[in-house]
């Protein structure tokens, strides 16, 4: 009987590696000096070691995972049963050098330092009165991403929170030397001493993001600068979230409330001041309840779909929707996933208003139950800016791509591959728009960031090559549409060959773009032959004219203007005015000014 040989038990017990263990365990010795429990244990941290996270490393530097925020990168790793202390680990397999990996390596480095920092807090408010909580926590905030508007924040701290050896004691120096031994200890991960400079500067908002969320801090809404800003932007920021430059005008009083706000905004001295932190939320973990029936059924709906069983598929989605509703109700994420995925289905399948209606849902169950700077709530707004433009609503689409996007910038950098993606989606709507100069710019900046990120030898940097060749075509640049048609071109037909249906394509483009190219260029240069040619009569008239008035002015005959024109009138033909003086061409062109004109009769036949 083969079947017990596939039979094994696979047991892992909490009490390893401690004396707590089951008598019969403890005294099982698997030949090396340790239980069969500890072994068990032992070898599942190897597996990880060796496999699981190496796996999931190359996972991030391919991009067939991108998380968006910390939040995202941890249910990653969760779902795949790799814990958090092997943060270290991934990050050592991200090469720091790699610009395709940059991004995801930083937002790795972000969650061990934001984890280190809440360490760092949670020892402070063990030492610091209650009622400097806020004093505090700005100040480690200030330390840390403050550095460019403030190098010594804990100058600002009030008589009574200088008081407080550790606050008092708390530079940035120290910080980032506490922050470092931390990560070293929890991660086993060496932080670089200068990481403030080289990693944290410039993406100070996001780690600002990811200290708050660990910590549970709520924060005022508010633009936080992080270096000095310019007087005009914060004028230009405080007359925005007044709505007091649409109307243009402005009352007295107006106008000297907008200055004193901005007089104490330029004279605030830190990024995060004790005021500006409004709340401690507890924080507590919950484990996830999940209903067997929904997921089998939501995992063979979408198996069906990709086996090309389209009606079954959606039912069985249908089905499994019933099912979330029934089990963790309307305004769940669970819910919001299953109808995100039945709103593909029905976009995949044509049928646009279907794919809208219920991607609309998810956007608002997303909204509600998991926030608004939420990955999923994110990627919900983008796939639903798509079906949006799939059914012809392209300005409600456009809408909501920027609010998209302005939700994109509280979470991660402008080189996040799939910020690529959406650049793309937002040119093509614009074209559709006959927008072709505004589409020209977000397909531009598609193109560079997959160029950055993948460099020129790449299937996807040609394909944004061919989609920037057909921008450029669109506007009328035709001879940058035949350069980048030709270096796509160029690589499909030495990565593919000739018969590949890329390759016959780009060569088609580049044949069509090169006659336009040959046939504007030819055109443009009749014009300048024109205009040239035109130019150079005007300048030989002009000259013989002058040299008559200069030869009539030598010999003095007054008379000698009036007969030329008397003679020009005569060999004039009776059509041309051009012999007429200046008085008679106006009369000519405005008509007589003294013949009143007719009054139109207000009824009857005209």
């Amino acid at each position: 009987d083969p079947l017990p040989e596939f039979e094994f038990s696979l047991d892992f017990s909490p009490d390893s590696f401690t004396p707590l263990q089951a008598r019969s365990q403890a005294n099982e010795d698997t030949g090396s000096g340790e239980s069969a429990m500890d072994a068990a244990v032992r070898s599942a941290s190897k597996f990880l070691r060796d496999v699981g996270v190496p796996a999931f490393a190359r996972e991030l530097a391919s991009y067939t995972t991108s998380p968006l925020s910390g939040d995202a990168l941890v249910t990653a790793m969760h779902q795949r049963g790799i814990n958090m202390r092997y943060l270290g680990a991934v990050a050592n397999l991200l090469p720091p050098d790699v610009e395709i990996v940059r991004n995801v390596r930083r937002l790795v480095v972000f969650e061990m330092v934001s984890r280190a920092v809440k360490h760092i807090i949670r020892g402070l408010f063990q030492t610091t009165p209650a009622h400097l909580h806020s004093e505090a926590f700005a100040l480690v905030l200030n330390a840390l991403v403050g550095t460019r508007r403030c190098a010594t924040p804990a100058e600002h701290l009030s008589a009574e929170a200088k008081a407080v050896p550790e606050l008092a004691a708390l530079t940035p120096a120290a910080l980032v030397d506490e922050i470092r031994a931390q990560v070293a200890l929890r991660f086993r991960f060496e932080l670089a001493a200068d990481f403030v400079e080289t990693t944290v500067a410039g993406n100070e908002r996001i780690l600002l993001r990811e200290v708050c969320q660990k910590i549970g801090a709520q924060l005022a809404l508010r633009q936080y600068h992080f270096e000095q800003p310019a007087e005009s932007d914060i004028y230009a920021e405080v007359m925005s979230s007044m709505a007091a430059g649409a109307s243009g005008k402005m009352t007295k009083s107006a106008k000297r409330l907008v200055r004193e706000r901005v007089d104490e905004i330029m004279q605030q001295k830190l990024v995060v001041e004790a005021d500006d932190v409004l709340n401690f939320i507890a924080l507590t973990k919950v484990s996830k309840h999940n209903s067997s029936f929904a997921d089998e059924a939501f995992e063979a709906g979408r198996m069906s779909l990709e086996q090309g069983q389209r009606q079954m598929g959606l039912e069985l989605l249908l089905e499994s929707l019933a099912l979330h509703e029934q089990t963790f109700g309307f305004l769940h994420a669970e819910s919001a996933r299953c109808y995100a995925v039945v709103s593909l289905a029905h976009y995949d399948a044509g049928e646009h208003e279907l794919a809208a209606d219920f991607m609309t849902k998810a956007v608002v169950i997303s909204e509600r139950t998991v926030g608004l700077d939420n990955p999923l709530t994110i990627h919900n707004y983008l796939n639903l800016a798509l079906y949006e433009h799939a059914r012809g609503k392209t300005l409600l689409a456009l809408r909501l791509m920027r609010h998209a996007m302005d939700l994109w910038g509280l979470v991660n950098s402008v080189d996040h591959p799939d910020l690529a993606t959406a650049h793309n989606n937002i040119g093509v709507m614009l074209q559709s728009l006959r927008l072709f100069e505004d589409a020209l710019g977000f397909i531009r900046s598609s193109y560079e960031i997959r160029l950055k990120l993948h460099g020129p030898d790449n299937v996807i940097v040609a394909n944004a090559q061919h989609a920037l060749a057909k921008a450029y075509a669109l506007t009328g640049d035709f001879k940058a549409a035949v350069q980048a048609e030709r270096d796509a071109h160029h690589y499909f037909s030495h990565a593919f060959g000739e018969e590949d249906p890329r390759t016959k394509e780009t060569a088609e483009w580049l044949a069509e773009l090169t006659f336009n190219a040959v046939r504007t260029a030819k055109l443009t240069k009749a014009a300048r032959e024109k205009l040239s040619q035109a130019a150079a009569i005007g300048s030989l008239i002009q000259m013989s004219r002058g040299s008559q008035d200069a030869a009539a002015a030598a010999n003095g005959d007054g008379a000698a203007a009036p007969e030329a024109a008397a003679a020009a009138a005569a060999t004039a033909p009776a059509s041309s005015k051009g012999h007429l003086p200046i008085d008679e061409l106006l009369k000519f062109i405005t008509g007589n000014s003294n013949r009143a004109d007719k009054p139109r009769p207000s009824g009857g036949k005209r």
